[in-house]
Order: structure tokens, then sequence, then C-alpha cells
């Protein structure tokens, strides 16, 4: 059969995340900076009334007077002084005049704000202006406590809807003669200069009056930038998360503060509260609802965010609210799995893989090696604990011993059952709170012995972030070297606060080759590429060399049977800065990764970004020899992010917080760029080689997305090893916690994930069908 092929969707949030133009260029200490606009942080003393009617409305005392007119200065009679108000298309912000479509009901109305309003929407039987329009007022950037009100004295024929900026006010709301008005009020993020209020959603809105007023203390507390699903999305996956990117003020989310009373989702109509896993990201900087079942079909929900979310300071979150409608739904062709519970809970599981002894091991973020039985029909048992590297971690003193997070896992080519050889990557253990792990405290081990008892650090002093991006995954190609994923130490080349202000090194963001032939007989190799260290990974004996950079944070890497080397990664969330390529160009661009076929790099010279309002997507990356895949490193004269902004066009993976002009690197490999999902936390992957489903998913890339959809989406490969739009939704597929990694027993074609959230490994068992016959083995 045909896997259902979805969307691929290029940078059109990272898409879904509004566009942000016009970016000021400022001077800075490295060349040229973009500022990114202002982004709400700034406190404000902007404040206004406005009461909405017909040309001969007496304006209620204190209130400006709105009755249609197109956006402009407003000089008129009872409109007050010195603002700038009034109406812009639907979808664009030409100037509308929606003069005629005020009404006044009179003095039998007892509170006379609402005994007036505008037609938002005016029906076609009705006198007045056709074209739907926004409201907007010119106000100073910053966050403003809002309240609206909808309704009519004499008439219930309108759904009225209010969006206020990209948050929802009023939706859906149908009155009756004993409930004829509604009132909101929101807290609102402005960053371009206007408040705008729109009625996307509703059918003959009629809006009665608007106050806004500053937020004290706005600046002092994080909130919400933008959700996915954005306000008023249609077509959403029932079987996806809700994630709220974030402007923050301290280092990051408390997660002991998102729970089922401050992250909810409601059908909006009923109001029944959807049961959901509320979990944040490793680095802290998004919200991430994720149901635990599939939501309905073609069904409105409600998704809120409440005072009572702090961050790890304490400070409260500014509300926000948000609604979405969920698509359709698709068929998955048969293919289902089915979960079953194995004995293996209790611990913070991470990689998982089947040994030479036909065993299941399982690391863990605090420094255990599990090992487990597999029996016939795929279920666990005899769990073993290997404490090897927390008793070397306490031997030689390191930092936060015992813990040590295991991430990568590879038996060695060598193995068999009698002397297995297991190759790990070991980090300082980041627990969460505060970030603080200490730099160039990563290594890469060998455990070996039948009990995996003896350790023998090869390499030494890999960079750290503050963070969770560490030394990730480790795989054996087929040339016999090892390939090593290294996160990067920031969020999008440049160092920012969130991450603790720390820089990209040489090594850092790519995907590493290590060749044990060149290891030294004994003693660890140190890496370090900066002062006290003097490693350097170009010299021709270097074990520990570049293999491809601007590879973000990949937490997982597979060599395919088809000779493609595949690894998820992730793209950053929003408020990340860019570096700027200072002048002159630093020593480092002699010596680029792509130097051999392409010399120096010698410009052009590209600016910064600070704090981009725009998330960015998460990546399948098809790694190549020598090739760039979009995250900066000054330390390697690497300056783009991601695509560039090469046109005034849409263009894959574009940056729209650079000028347009500025292209992509010339190493980008923008073929092997697909598209995972925004916020996916795309990690664990695997190619699946049973014969299942008639063959159906043989030679497909399985990938865990730990945080969006918190599900395993399915990547076609074609013979060219190019990568088809991601399917997602196929039965047994979801409904995880926080699932981060992924592997196959390939005699059986069962899987095993482990799920953070649950501290548990799950095992999928292939459903046999009657059209599949015995295929499910």
């Amino acid at each position: 059969m045909t896997l259902v092929r979805l969307r691929r969707r290029g940078r059109s949030r990272s898409g879904p995340a509004p566009r942000t133009a016009g970016f000021l260029p400022v001077l800075a200490l490295l060349g040229l900076v973009l500022a990114a606009p202002a982004q709400a942080r700034a406190d404000t003393a902007f404040s206004a009334k406005v009461d909405f009617g017909t040309a001969a409305t007496a304006p209620v005392s204190g209130y400006a007077l709105d009755y249609g007119q197109p956006f402009g200065a407003r000089t008129g009679a009872g409109q007050g002084s010195g603002l700038s108000y009034g109406w812009v298309g639907l979808t664009n912000s030409t100037p509308l005049d929606l003069t005629g479509n005020g009404r006044d009901r009179g003095t039998a109305e007892p509170d006379r704000l609402l005994a007036t309003f505008v037609h938002m929407q005016l029906p076609a039987s009705s006198a007045g202006v056709k074209t739907p329009g926004r409201w907007e007022m010119a106000v100073p950037d910053g966050t403003y406590t809002v309240t609206v009100a909808v309704g009519d004295a004499t008439s219930v024929d309108s759904t009225h809807a209010l969006q206020i900026e990209n948050q929802n006010a009023v939706d859906g709301f149908v009155p009756t003669s004993a409930s004829r008005y509604r009132t909101a009020t929101v807290q609102a993020a402005v960053a371009d200069g206007r408040l705008t209020i729109s009625p996307v959603g509703g059918s003959n809105t009629k809006i009665a009056y608007v106050t806004v007023a500053p937020l004290a203390d706005a600046a002092a507390h994080p909130e919400v930038r933008t959700v996915t699903p954005a306000n008023t999305a249609t077509g959403a996956a029932p079987t996806g998360s809700v994630v709220a990117d974030l402007r923050l003020v301290g280092p990051g989310v408390d997660t002991a503060s998102l729970t089922s009373g401050t992250v909810t989702l409601q059908e909006s109509v009923t109001g029944a509260a959807v049961p959901a896993h509320v979990i944040t990201s490793g680095g802290g900087d998004v919200i991430n609802l994720s149901p635990t079942t599939a939501l309905k079909a073609n069904t409105r929900y409600r998704f809120t965010v409440t005072s009572g979310a702090r961050d790890l300071d304490g400070r409260a979150f500014t509300p926000w609210t948000s609604v979405f409608t969920t698509g359709a739904g698709g068929g998955t062709g048969g293919i289902a799995f089915d979960k079953v519970a194995t004995s293996a809970t209790g611990k913070s599981f991470a990689s998982v893989l089947k040994g030479p002894d036909g065993r299941l091991y399982a690391s863990t973020l605090d420094g255990y090696i599990m090992r487990y039985a597999i029996a016939a029909d795929g279920t666990l048992s005899g769990a073993e604990t290997i404490s090897t590297v927390r008793a070397d971690a306490t031997a030689r003193g390191l930092p936060g011993a015992p813990n040590r997070s295991v991430i990568g896992m590879a038996f060695d080519p060598s193995s068999t059952a009698a002397a297995p050889v297991l190759w790990i990557t070991s980090n300082t253990m980041y627990a969460g709170g505060t970030p603080n792990e200490p730099d160039w405290s990563s290594s890469i081990a060998r455990l070996s012995g039948p009990g995996l008892t003896t350790y023998t650090e090869v390499i030494s002093h890999l960079p750290r972030s503050v963070k969770d991006h560490e030394t990730n995954s480790l795989a054996f190609g087929p040339d016999g070297a090892l390939y090593v994923t290294q996160g990067a130490n920031n969020a999008m080349g440049a160092a920012d606060p969130t991450w603790g202000n720390r820089p990209e090194h040489l090594l850092n963001a790519a995907v590493l080759r290590l060749d044990p032939a060149k290891l030294p007989a004994s003693g660890a190799v140190d890496v370090r590429t900066e002062s006290p260290g003097t490693y350097d990974p170009f010299a021709a004996d270097a074990p520990l060399t570049l293999y491809a950079t601007g590879v973000r944070n990949a937490y997982d890497l597979v060599w395919h049977t088809n000779g493609h080397l595949y690894t998820p990664t992730n793209g950053s969330a929003a408020g990340g800065n860019t570096p700027a390529t200072p002048t002159p160009l630093p020593a480092a661009c002699s010596r680029r990764i792509d130097a051999a076929t392409a010399g120096a790099y010698s410009g052009p010279t590209v600016p910064g970004i600070t704090s981009n309002p725009v998330a960015e997507t998460d990546y399948v990356f098809d790694v190549k020899k020598n090739r760039y895949y979009g995250h900066p490193n000054p330390a390697r004269c690497e300056w783009v992010l991601a695509g560039g902004n090469p046109t005034s066009d849409t263009t894959p993976f574009e940056v729209t917080g650079y000028p347009v002009g500025t292209r992509p690197d010339r190493n980008l490999d923008a073929a092997g760029m697909y598209d995972a999902g925004l916020h996916a936390s795309a990690d664990g992957v695997v190619e699946y080689r049973g014969d299942a489903f008639g063959g159906a998913l043989k030679g497909t890339l399985l990938v865990v997305r730990y945080s969006s959809g918190q599900d395993i989406e399915v990547f076609g490969v074609d013979a060219q090893g190019r990568l088809s739009a991601p399917t997602t939704g196929i039965t047994g597929f979801t409904g995880f916690q926080q699932p981060l990694d992924i592997t196959e027993d390939t005699t059986k074609g069962t899987l095993y994930v482990t799920e953070q959230g649950a501290s548990k490994i799950t095992l999928l068992r292939p459903r046999v069908t009657s059209a599949a016959g015995s295929a499910g083995h």
C-alpha cells in the first residue's frame, strides 16, 4: 500500500506564526544587527475608551466615538484628542469605510454603552457596507487589558466572535432574548503599534464598546507569544498537541506549575474539559498540552493559560486564551499497532536498543543502563541494573555525581553475546530548575565485559549547554566509524540569556565522526577547542572530526539501508539571537568545512537578529558529508539561520527577520532538509525493517515527537532517499507521555518506545488483521 501523504510545509511556527516585517538596522559591536520589533515587554501608560454607534451618537462620557470611519487620525467631535483608530480590511491593512454600519437603539436600553454598536460583518439584507472589517487603534507597544462587548438590544440574529490581537475574546456567542450581550476581557500584547480587533469566526458580529488599559507591571511577567494551532485555525489534527511559544523573563517554565487547572483545553461549545498532559520543553521555553486521547473531529476547542502558570523565579504568566477547530482526520490504510505495557517502569528512560545477546538495553537520564530479557511475545522481564557509569562518576568526582545522563548507546560491530562492547555518551545531568550545567563536561566512553562493568573514557571535554543540549546519540556507519550528534549551546547561533549567554564552540551543533582506529591505545582525547584545550578537528590525525554542521540539537540519528544518514533535529523556540558577520572576517573563515571545494569564506556580510520573534520548525535532515544544515556558528564562520530570506516570495525554511535579499549559506543542503513539524521535538528515529502489513512500513522512517503530538510520525523514503511528508495518527502511534526514543526488534517487527513522562517503556505490536493475515508476526 501507499502511505497517506500529508503536507510538506516550508517556512512560509515555522508558516503558522504571524509574519513580522520592517526590522530596523542598528549598529552593534560585531557588525550590523537587526533589532526585532518590540516584543511587548515595556510597560506603557496609554489608555482609551471607545463607544461604537452612529455619526449622530453622543458617546457616553469618557468615551470616544467610532461610527465606522476608515483607520486614521480622529479629529471629529467626541473623538478624543491625538487618537488614531478606525476600520481596515478583514485580511489586509487597507483602510475601510464602514460609515453607515452604526446603529443606535435609543434610550430603551438601560446601559447606554450597549444601546449603540457597529456591524463588523453586515448581513446582505441590511443597509450599509457589506464588506467585513477589523477595527484598529494606534497604541504604544506593550501589553494591555482590553475589555469588549458585543450584542444588540432589539435583535438576536448574530453569532458573535471577537479576536483581539492573536487571542480569542468572544467565541460563537449566540444571543437570546434573555441574554443579549457578552462582555469579555483579555490581556493582549501589541508588538506592531496597533491594537487589532477582528470578527473572524463570527456572523453579523456587533461591537458595542472597547476599553484599553495598560497592564500593570507587564514587563515583569512571562507571557504567551503565539500558539500552534494558531487562534481561529481550522483543520487541526485531532491527534495533535497545543504548543505555546513564550516570551520569557526568567530562565524558563516551572514544570510544577503546569497543572490541569493552570493550562486547560475545553470543548468551546459545551465547556467539557479535555484530559491532557501539560509539559514544557527540555529548555523550558514552551508550554505543551497534549490530550490523552484523540480530540473529536470537526470540533471547536478553547485553550487557556492562566496566571497560575509560573516561571522558575515564581513570576505569574499573563493569561491567554485561543480557539481552534479540528479537521476530520484521516485513515492510515489498515496499519495499526497495539500498545502493551511492560515491566520496564520507574526509571527516567532515555534511549533504547536491542543488544547482540537478544536483550533490550535502556539508558536513563541519571546514568543507569537497564537490561531486560525479551519474551516470545515481546514483553520484558528479568530487569538488571548496570551502574557502571554512576560508579565511574562517583570515583572521579565528576560534577553532579553519581548522576550522569546517558543518551547515546551503540554496540560495537565486533560485539558478541559473550563479549559486548557498548559505546555511550555521558553528560552532566540537567534535572530542570535554574540552568547552569558546566561547559566542556560531556564525553564518549566504552563499557565492556559480560556485565558491562568496565568503563573506558575515550573522548573527554565535549561542549555542553547550560540546559538540555548536550552530546546526544551514537550510530556506527557503514565505514566502521562512530557518528555522534552534538547539540548547540544556544537557541539560534548567538549567545542569548535564556541559554546562559553561552557561545557556540567549534564542535557545537554538528554531526561528528569518530574514527576508532585513530584513538590512542590508552587515555581519553581531550577535545576542548579553546583554552586551555588545543584540539584541532581539522588535523589529519584527528580522531574526532566534523562530518556535517549546522545541526542544532539532533537527539538521534540512523544509517538507513539505502546508505543515507538521517537525523531528526530540534529547531529553536522564538526569542533566540543570530550572529552578525564581523568586519574583518575571523580566521575561522579560512577553515570552513566546505573550504576544500569552495575556498575560504569571503562574504557576503550577514546581519544578525536580536530576539527573533518567529520559532523554527523541527527537521529531519538527510545528512551529507561536509554540508551545512542551518544553525549558525561563528566559530565555524557560519552566519545564516536556516534558509535566510532571499526573496520577497515565500521560500523553504525562510527567516523573515532577515532583510529580503539575505541569501542562505553557500553550503546549505536545502534539498536534504525536511519539515518534522513546529515544536515537534523530533527525537528518536528508526528505520522500520519488519514485513508487517505486507511490507507497507518497510524502509520508512519512524520519528518520535516528544512535544507537539507526543506521537510517532512516519516518513516514506523513495528510491533516491528523499522523504515524503509525514503521516500521523496511526493507531498505536499516538497518546504517549513525552516519548523520547524508539527501537525495533527486527525479528518480530515489534517496537519499543521510552516514555519519559510516564517513566516506562511501551511495547508496540503490529496488529494482525484479516487483510494482513500473519504479517504482523
